[in-house]
């Protein structure tokens, strides 16, 4: 069975324009947990495991090989924008 993807892109500056390629499905629950535990570490973690690929930046503009190495502003503006695409798509 193949996967969805969603490709994330953000619209507020500085970032706009950032673009990730995410898993929007065939998630475990061990990185849903990750998502909603307290700790940000765990979090970022989590959400390193979602992205395919991407083109975000460090806070030098240079591209990041790691999506952890971008802003933390950028990464929460990620997630927050995948968590809303993720939930209006449509069930297979």
């Amino acid at each position: 069975m193949s996967h969805r993807t969603l490709e994330i892109v953000l619209t507020e500056p500085p970032y706009e324009g950032w673009t990730a390629t995410m898993r929007a499905d065939g998630i475990s629950a061990r990185i849903f947990i990750e998502l909603s535990s307290d700790s940000v570490e765990r979090q970022m973690k989590a959400l390193a495991k979602l992205v395919i690929k991407h083109d975000f930046k460090d806070s030098d503009d240079a591209p990041t090989e790691d999506i952890l190495d971008a802003p933390m502003d950028a990464l929460a503006a990620l997630i927050s924008k995948w968590r809303t695409e993720v939930t209006a798509l449509p069930p297979r």
